[in-house]
């Protein structure tokens, strides 16, 4: 009331708790009360945002967390982007401070772990109550078989009586008006032609009298045995599975950690329990394709001593692959040498050290000999692994003890073995 008149505006909504007049059933309805108050809270949450924090309808996006995560730093609903060469790739993100009032962002990580952590949890905590729904749904199948056959019952009596009426009126024709009693005989015909279609039907299907076969029935246990392959079978479609996320899980509360990198995720499951689980998390400047640091640490230590298709020929026989899980190829390992800046190996004439080949050209031995003298101690060599090319410093190829093992040699003598560090008998010399 204002100055004694009332003035009337609108969007000011009662909660149902205040509403002054509520008359149930006062009329008969097409659907009960409390199937209106779920239809009502559906709608509702379907509504995208509008000012509500409500989830949003499921849709065919690649995203499976989307309605369900919660910035653990703002409280606001976390939005979502897709990324990557095909627009597939899912990434979340804390924007509606940016939005609002034009702040930074709160947090942004993606999506791929994410929702396969997710998933792993919510599909291991349904595991117990997989094959008790493989069973509802094998009776549920044989309920739709029986009333299968039901109808095809009811229809094929329909169709005997169709075809018997069909007769009598034939019967009762008078013979000699031909125009009507061709009309009567073509619809008898047809009736009877109905009624064999439909007793066809009708024995195709009791051949399978007794709901799914045994084959149907251990493939359905398989399934509730296995939800992951069920999961990701290409027949479930992404809305599904969203809706079965959002049937157990209330809400996801995201927050960032480092030391080490991490995406701490609170699940708030159906009925108030909580959950708390950490996925790793990408440090800055590393992807998911990102080559391993093994891998990498290797490669720089291998470019000093050997050519990109020597790298190449040794990664592939230690098992290592690229980021993406590829094989590696010469190309390969001179894209990885240029972006991470790594110096190709230095040329021949540049070089302070020497190969196997090169040390037995110098010694003019051969290389099964100068791999014997490693082994013994007698001239230092060093490789970075099994499969890499022996690495000799020049120097050492002039050292005495390696010397008298090459004229030795080339005398046809054999030098005594001996062990690294024992000490020689002073006055006996190796002859």
């Amino acid at each position: 009331m204002v100055e004694g008149r009332a003035q009337k505006s609108a969007g000011h909504a009662v909660p149902r708790e205040r509403w002054a007049v509520v008359l149930r059933d006062h009329h008969p309805g097409y659907l009960t009360w409390e199937q209106y108050l779920r239809n009502r809270e559906q709608m509702r949450s379907n509504l995208a945002m509008r000012g509500l924090m409500t989830p949003g309808a499921a849709k065919e996006g690649g995203a499976l967390l989307v309605g369900l995560l919660r910035c653990g730093r703002c409280g606001r609903k976390i939005h979502i982007s897709y990324g990557g060469t095909r627009g597939d790739v899912p990434r979340y993100h804390c924007k509606g401070g940016q939005i609002n009032h034009g702040v930074e962002w709160c947090i942004s990580f993606g999506g791929l772990r994410v929702d396969q952590a997710v998933v792993r949890e919510v599909l291991e905590a349904l595991q117990p109550v997989g094959v008790q729904a493989a069973l509802d749904a094998w009776d549920e199948l044989a309920k739709c078989e029986d009333e299968k056959h039901r109808s095809l019952r009811l229809a094929l009596e329909k169709a005997r009586y169709e075809a018997s009426r069909a007769q009598r009126q034939y019967d009762l024709a008078d013979p000699e008006n031909r125009l009507v009693a061709s009309e009567l005989e073509s619809r008898w015909e047809v009736a009877l032609a109905e009624g064999k279609q439909i007793e066809a039907r009708l024995a195709q299907a009791e051949t399978r009298q007794g709901g799914p076969s045994e084959a149907e029935r251990q493939r359905l246990l398989e399934l509730g045995a296995d939800l992951e392959a069920l999961w990701a079978h290409p027949a479930a479609p992404r809305p599904l599975k969203k809706r079965m996320l959002r049937t157990v899980l209330e809400e996801i509360v995201a927050d960032l950690k480092e030391d080490p990198p991490r995406t701490e995720l609170r699940l708030h499951w159906k009925g108030g329990v909580h959950t708390l689980l950490a996925v790793p998390r990408n440090a800055t400047g590393r992807h998911r394709n990102t080559t391993d640091h093994e891998v990498l640490d290797l490669v720089r230590e291998l470019a000093k001593v050997c050519a990109d298709f020597e790298i190449t020929r040794i990664l592939n026989r230690l098992g290592h692959r690229t980021g993406s899980g590829n094989s590696w190829t010469e190309s390969r390992v001179r894209a990885l040498r240029s972006y991470r800046e790594i110096p190709a190996c230095p040329p021949r004439e540049e070089r302070t050290w020497c190969t196997l080949a090169d040390a037995a050209a110098e010694l003019s031995v051969s290389v099964t000999v100068v791999r014997r003298l490693i082994q013994e101690g007698v001239l230092e060599g060093q490789q970075v692994v099994t499969q890499a090319p022996w690495v000799i410093a020049r120097e050492s190829l002039g050292a005495k003890a390696v010397q008298q093992a090459v004229r030795a040699v080339h005398e046809g003598r054999r030098v005594p073995r001996t062990v690294p560090g024992q000490t020689e008998i002073p006055g006996i010399s190796g002859t």
